[in-house]
């Protein structure tokens, strides 16, 4: 499962104009928020920064993953919700201010989280780390430069020309989503004669990771007693992982083809419950089926 060097260098490029179309959108408002919303926000980050950690840990015990699939799947837990769960806030009728908020944190944070835990997952998996080599500070510096850097560009473009950035944000935004669309779908076809076998070794895994995700976000956000827009908004936060990120690491960093199987496949199949999801959620509300809190 070895990219074409276009292809690889296709999907940093992707998600560096993913990020910075996110950054366009953001202002110092957003950040400020985070206090105005203190129990919803930290109810929202605390449980996408652990819980699907721990899924994916249980999973790799329950399904006895061997060490490349379990790496894979573990990274891809370890990257948090992109903007792909704004636009699925939105669609849901959910508490978009605080999903773009739970976003932006995690955007600060993972490049330096990830990295970590990515080492402490190979070293746990293989032993001796020189058998997988990582370069923690190399990653470090690399998703700073694709995920940090367009987001404060994108944020200081808003700051400074506010009319040119409304204008040119909504057509960025397509062509990145294009352009890691079609990232996705060359990977598809390049690795075309291997999509039964990926979806029979990681189908079940990813989608479970997925749901149940999902589901447990849901029942913290009830539990935590918060409106169920806040509910409906930490369901999707802790369900949608960031499979572009993960790519980048087991890909564009480890090299390892067979790394990169789970978070291609959750990719691909991330959509179907996020979609049933907003769907179900939007035909409730217009039912008068929701409650405000």
């Amino acid at each position: 499962m070895e990219l074409t060097p276009l292809l690889s260098a296709a999907l940093p490029l992707a998600l560096f104009l993913i990020m910075l179309g996110m950054g366009m959108t953001l202002e110092r408002a957003d950040f400020e928020r985070v206090g105005r919303r203190g129990k919803a926000f930290a109810i929202g980050f605390t449980s996408q920064m652990l819980l699907p950690p721990l899924l994916a840990l249980g999973l790799v015990f329950a399904f006895s993953l061997p060490p490349e699939l379990a790496v894979g799947l573990m990274v891809l837990s370890f990257c948090p919700s992109g903007t792909t769960s704004n636009l699925f806030s939105y669609l849901a009728g959910a508490d978009v201010a605080l999903s773009i908020s739970l976003t932006a944190i995690a955007a600060l944070v993972t490049p330096f989280s990830l990295p970590l835990l990515t080492e402490l997952v190979l070293y746990w998996q293989y032993g001796d780390r020189q058998s997988v080599p990582f370069p923690v500070l190399d990653t470090v510096a690399r998703l700073a430069v694709i995920v940090l850097l367009p987001v404060a560009a994108g944020m200081l473009w808003r700051a400074r020309a506010a009319a040119s950035c409304r204008r040119w944000q909504p057509r960025l935004h397509r062509f990145s989503v294009l352009l890691f669309a079609a990232v996705i779908v060359g990977i598809v076809v390049d690795q075309g004669d291997r999509l039964v076998e990926l979806l029979a070794t990681a189908g079940t895994v990813c989608l479970l990771l997925v749901l149940a995700a999902m589901l447990l976000g849901w029942q913290i956000g009830r539990l935590g007693g918060l409106p169920q827009r806040q509910v409906k908004t930490i369901s999707i936060e802790v369900g949608m992982q960031h499979a572009g990120m993960a790519l980048v690491v087991t890909q564009g960093v480890l090299h390892n083809p067979d790394m990169s199987i789970i978070p291609l496949t959750y990719g691909l199949l991330m959509l179907i419950p996020a979609t049933a999801l907003a769907a179900f959620t939007r035909r409730r509300s217009a039912a008068g089926g929701e409650t405000a809190a």
